[in-house]
């Protein structure tokens, strides 16, 4: 399978507010994405996991870095190339004057890389994966927050981007809602053919483990990969499943060593 990301030697520094020095989020980090894959980046707040999504998408430029390949061409020379990216974010950042398909046309006007005769049909197919066919018509103070995060999934998914950017989308929600909405993003990725790539942003490991199919665990800044897990179990995994407990056992235990708590 072919690298949808590839960097190399990264290094990103930013001036501290006190003028004394820098904050060093990265120096000489690598990292390799498969084209189709669902990628976690686990690791503690304030590590540099958000941070890193800004740099693939080309909202941030590295300090340093000898390779920054998107679809393998230099992104640096290419920016074009991030109108095949959607970002979902923590919140669903949906406009309160417009309905949930009033956003998702705003966000397919905004990017302009649908023909206007398919928005219709991706709207359609789109809203009905996600269970939301019969709230187009509502504002999102209308709807549940889990429901406007569906929205959200739908306003990225309908551009078909290959790469789709995800920072803890999940976080606010309650865990049943939570929970939900990591299945509906399953289904939806995995009946896709080719898949799109999702790089996932969080800090929680069950919600790793549940989702990605690699997982990628990162140290305090400045930031390294220091532990690469690939998981063969198939979706969807659940709770009860002894290879889910011993794998989050497993990791959880490599994860408070690296960062120096003794279990």
């Amino acid at each position: 399978m072919s690298l949808e990301i590839e960097l190399k030697n990264v290094a990103l520094r930013f001036p501290k507010p006190d003028g004394c020095g820098c904050l060093t989020v990265y120096e000489g980090f690598n990292l390799e994405v498969e084209q189709g894959s669902f990628t976690v980046l686990l690791g503690p707040s304030g590590c540099g996991k958000s941070t890193l999504l800004n740099v693939i998408n080309g909202l941030l430029r590295p300090s340093e870095v000898d390779v920054l390949n998107v679809f393998g061409k230099d992104l640096r020379q290419n920016p074009d190339l991030t109108r095949r990216m959607a970002y979902v974010f923590q919140s669903p950042r949906l406009l309160k004057w417009k309905t949930l398909r009033g956003n998702v046309v705003f966000g397919l006007r905004g990017l302009g890389v649908q023909p206007k005769e398919k928005w219709d049909e991706l709207m359609d197919r789109y809203f009905g994966i996600v269970g939301l066919s019969d709230y187009v018509n509502y504002y999102p103070h209308q709807v549940s927050g889990g429901m406007q995060q569906r929205a959200a999934i739908v306003r990225a998914w309908v551009n078909e981007p290959r790469i789709l950017l995800m920072d803890e989308p999940f976080s606010h929600l309650d865990e049943i809602s939570a929970g939900e909405l990591r299945r509906e993003l399953i289904k939806l990725w995995s009946q896709e053919q080719p898949r799109r790539t999702i790089i996932f942003v969080t800090h929680d490991l069950s919600e790793a483990i549940h989702l990605g199919e690699n997982i990628l665990m990162l140290t305090k800044c400045p930031a390294q990969v220091f532990h690469a897990e690939k998981i063969d179990i198939p979706w969807p995994r659940l709770e009860g499943d002894d290879r889910i407990f011993e794998l989050e056992k497993r990791l959880r235990r490599m994860f408070f060593e690296q960062v120096g708590i003794q279990v």
